[in-house]
Parts: C-alpha cells; structure tokens; sequence
C-alpha cells in the first residue's frame, strides 16, 4: 500500500507535478578563509566585475554534481594554486544570505575555515584573481582592521568576523 498526502498523492505522483519554478533558488558559491596564526589570511584581488581591484576570500560558483565543501577547495586551487587541503582540513563557518551581498544576484555562500600555518602555504594568483597575498588582520575588540588602501569585497569583512571567532574557539 502506496503512502499518500493530503491531497491523495502518492510520492511518486507528486513529483511528477511538482514544478521548481515556483520556489526559485538561489546561486550557490563557496569562500575559503586560510587563516594563520590568528591574523594573517590569504586573500585575492580581483581582476574582474563585481568588486574590480578589490581583495576578497578565494571562492566561486559550486558546479552541479559537487558539494560546497568540494566546490571551495577547487575554488581555492583555481584562484590561489593551493593544493593538498582536503575536506577533512575544513571548518564550516556558516552561510552567509543577506539580500544584496552581491550586486550579481540572489547568491548565497557557504563559507568554510582552514587553519594553516602561513610558511607552509605556497601560493600564485590564478583564474580570476589579478594577485593573491597573505593580508595581516589586526582585531580591535569586535572589530577588524584591515590594512590602508585594502577594500573587501562582498561581504566578506563579515565572514572573517566569524571566521575569527570560530578560530579562537578550535585554537584552543
């Protein structure tokens, strides 16, 4: 005996009515924080729109098929030419979905943490990025304070915010 629904659908049959389009999703992106030290992370300038000469987290698009996880370690790879980190080496530091946090659209970010130690990261800026480089991040109480004439991209100050905190608690 088949289960049904209020309506006296059968699973099967409400699956062939059901129509996406009703619920439109959003996209997804993954962002990396390689996090040294508790202060410096490696971060990449744009070389394209949005956010043109810009520093940003190493991330992008994650394409059908793979997970987020996997989506912002080939992100990081393509972006920075980092290699070896594994899904086992992340912390997932939350999704991050405020309306408007990118000017392209509906986008929505996973963002993950990897704790690593800055002399055993060897990096080149790659695909979209113009440059990559560790950026020293100094905390004034909640506050971050970013070098002069750095401009984040995003809403990736926010990310770093808890990208720090959830440092502080697995550094312990």
């Amino acid at each position: 005996m088949e289960v049904r629904d209020s309506n006296g659908l059968t699973e099967r049959e409400f699956l062939a009515a059901y129509r996406d389009k009703h619920y439109p999703a959003p996209y997804l992106t993954a962002d990396t924080v390689l996090l040294s030290e508790g202060k410096d992370v490696l971060m990449i300038r744009r070389k394209s729109h949005p956010y043109l000469g810009c520093w940003a987290l190493p991330g992008g698009f994650v394409e059908q098929g793979e997970s987020a996880e996997e989506g912002a370690l080939r992100e990081l790879t393509e972006e920075t030419n980092v290699t070896g980190c594994t899904v086992d080496d992340i912390h997932e530091i939350g999704l991050f979905s405020k309306p408007g946090r990118d000017p392209r659209g509906w986008i929505v970010s996973d963002a993950f943490l990897v704790p690593v130690k800055r002399e055993d990261v060897h990096f080149k800026a790659g695909d979209d990025a113009a440059d990559a480089a560790w950026i020293t991040v100094t905390r004034d109480g909640e506050n971050l304070v970013f070098p002069e004439g750095i401009r984040i991209a995003f809403d990736h100050a926010d990310v770093l915010k808890k990208a720090f905190a959830l440092y502080d608690r697995i550094a312990r």
